[in-house]
């Protein structure tokens, strides 16, 4: 019997909805679905891929459904092929919408929690179920975000808005986990749209008390199509003095300059080297960018291309000092970014308050109790249990 069906009907229920592009998602979600369930909520999860086969390892049964994958082409996406490959999946997606729909009626939610998972939304919305967005996306609708100063990125900028709004069109709370919290924009009702702490696995956080600077320079790959990436680092790293260990690029061993090493991931053997690093290169992941940060470390990122989301986090990084993004990664950035460390890493240091898994939960529970404050549980105060060590898992936090 699954772990949400053996709890009492009694019981108020909340559903959890999570985007299933990147493993960034789950590593976050998990601590507040747990902590959830330990203050007595009965938490239905809907997820799909990879992110559903992690939380059902980590917090029990997942119900498995419909998402969009994203597919990248030399560090782009590919924004045709990614359309086609969902269309193909049309009429199930259509069939579980249903479904969820049903559910919503019948099991009536004290609300759905959505993290940028469109389904969910447009059920809530199409049920009468209350709607709380939880995610760092909408920092870049209600943020008071720096103007992009070319053309082609503000159409993806544009572009991502669009996204946006379609993906979520209709949201009672918006709750904003972003480590970057520019003022709202005007105009924005702060009684419905608020900034949270942002949470990360518990693995990140064992870290914070045993970090160094002794270790190669951490590089992680979302996209592990970026075929130009070897050369680049070969070059900075003779240049330099620099070592590299690297994740998510298929490859494995050390190069022929014994300076750059290739990694199959392991969730351990990651976050180690990210503690021992001097610094990280990344993507433009919200979650890896939150746990290099709740660790001290300054971000080098590189964004996937007509991806905005990714440029916006990059530019949140140069805004609070704490890192650099560049249009495409070269060997002179890298040398250039390793001269600023030890002033960024100062800055980073500062900023492990970003990180509150406790604080994201009193958020989540206080807009339940805005929304529904007959069916919500009042909140509690108590410090949330941690959760058990997770076990390896072949993707980081995006």
């Amino acid at each position: 019997m699954s772990q949400s069906s053996s709890q009492s009907s009694s019981q108020p229920t909340v559903f959890f909805a999570l985007s299933s592009e990147g493993m960034g998602h789950a590593t976050r979600a998990a601590p507040v679905i747990q902590s959830l369930r330990e203050r007595g909520y009965r938490v239905e999860v809907f997820c799909g891929g990879r992110v559903a086969a992690f939380l059902r390892s980590k917090v029990g049964d997942v119900h498995e459904h419909f998402f969009i994958p994203l597919i990248y082409t030399n560090n782009t996406l590919d924004i045709w092929a990614s359309t086609k490959h969902s269309v193909l999946r049309l009429v199930p997606c259509l069939t579980e919408a249903w479904q969820m729909f049903w559910r919503m009626r019948t099991e009536k939610p004290v609300a759905v929690i959505s993290d940028f998972e469109f389904m969910s939304a447009w059920m809530g919305w199409w049920s009468g179920t209350p709607v709380i967005a939880l995610d760092n996306m909408h920092v870049i609708t209600h943020g008071d975000m720096p103007v992009p100063a070319d053309k082609v990125t503000r159409q993806e900028k544009r572009a991502i808005t669009t996204a946006i709004f379609w993906n979520q069109p209709v949201v009672d709370k918006t709750l904003i986990t972003s480590f970057f919290q520019p003022p709202l924009k005007a105009g924005v009702d702060p009684r419905k749209v608020r900034y949270v702490p942002c949470a990360t696995r518990p693995e990140v956080l064992e870290r914070k008390t045993r970090t160094s600077t002794q270790g190669p320079v951490l590089v992680y790959q979302t996209s592990s199509t970026n075929a130009d990436l070897p050369g680049t680092l070969q070059e900075a790293a003779a240049r330099a003095d620099l070592r590299f260990v690297v994740y998510g690029t298929k490859r494995e061993g050390m190069d022929d300059s014994g300076r750059v090493h290739y990694r199959a991931f392991s969730e351990q053997g990651f976050l180690d080297d990210m503690a021992a690093a001097p610094f990280v290169i990344v993507n433009g992941g919200h979650s890896t960018m939150v746990e290099a940060l709740a660790l001290g470390k300054p971000v080098l990122s590189e964004p996937i291309q007509k991806q905005y989301e990714q440029q916006a986090n990059a530019t949140g990084l140069e805004l609070m000092g704490v890192g650099m993004g560049v249009r495409k990664m070269s060997a002179d950035a890298i040398v250039d970014f390793a001269g600023r460390v030890p002033a960024m890493a100062e800055k980073a240091s500062a900023l492990a308050g970003i990180v509150d898994n406790e604080g994201l939960v009193r958020a989540v529970e206080d807009a339940l109790n805005e929304l529904a404050p007959g069916k919500a549980l009042p909140p509690r105060r108590a410090p949330v249990t941690p959760l058990g060590t997770y076990g390896d898992y072949a993707m980081a936090a995006e």
